[in-house]
């Protein structure tokens, strides 16, 4: 039997490497013999077409404007971080008391803000920027710790990743009348329907062949397996929602 994965948890060019080298091994294993040969076409299908809008999708002038958009945001948040984190061992009272509030803030929002996911970041940071806003004495402690500059870069990067993205979309929305989430979700169900004919017909008509396909697809999924297993829940994807 195959065994199983996420396939949601997959990025997309991780779920397109995957699904290419599954498809490669049903391919030399001849599927017409395997009895798999409708559904496994069906599947290489559904990947082009999903592949071909991640495609499109990265070549999006717009897409390399964000992941830089993105970067700038990420230094500015970690700067701001690691101003606060240090001043909190100031040796003036004032001022580590200052790092401290500001400090607070920014715990209730967990650790590693630049590795969450696009959106999540954005609303992350919209949250933090209103909080610090809602109180005067941390309007004083930006100014006490000379983070001004600092949070206007935080703000004005944020605010043109956000515009940006919804420009993208406009742009991959105008260009494409099926969405990649569709098309990867249609992906995902033809390889589980692949999956299925596998495995039963390795248990009604059992050969070489089949056990063969088997243990290297199960080798390939132990591999993503492992990438999944090791990868932090919080970390953000490589772009592939910009």
């Amino acid at each position: 039997m195959i065994d199983s994965i996420d396939l949601a948890k997959l990025r997309n060019s991780e779920f397109v490497q995957f699904g290419s080298a599954f498809s490669g091994f049903v391919g030399a294993n001849n599927p017409v013999t395997l009895n798999v040969d409708p559904q496994f076409q069906f599947f290489n299908n559904k990947l082009d077409e999903m592949s071909g809008l991640f495609k499109l999708e990265r070549a999006s002038p717009i897409t390399q404007a964000l992941v830089l958009i993105d970067e700038r945001r990420d230094k500015a948040i970690n700067g701001i971080g690691g101003v606060i984190e240090s001043y909190c061992n100031h040796f003036d009272g004032a001022t580590s008391q200052a790092a401290k509030q500001l400090l607070t803030v920014l715990n209730l929002y967990g650790v590693g803000v630049a590795r969450l996911n696009t959106q999540a970041e954005t609303s992350t940071i919209k949250a933090i920027v209103k909080d610090w806003d809602s109180k005067p004495e941390f309007g004083a402690a930006i100014l006490k710790l000379g983070l001004a500059e600092w949070v206007g870069e935080l703000i004005t990067a944020n605010q043109l990743f956000e515009s940006t993205y919804a420009d993208r979309t406009r742009e991959y929305g105008a260009a494409n009348s099926e969405t990649l989430k569709a098309k990867r979700a249609e992906a995902m169900l033809a390889y589980y329907e692949l999956r299925k004919f596998i495995d039963a017909n390795s248990v009604i008509n059992p050969s070489a062949a089949i056990e063969k396909l088997i243990n290297e697809v199960n080798s390939l999924i132990e591999q993503y397996n492992t990438l999944l297993n090791t990868r932090p829940s919080e970390t953000k994807p490589e772009n592939d929602d910009n």
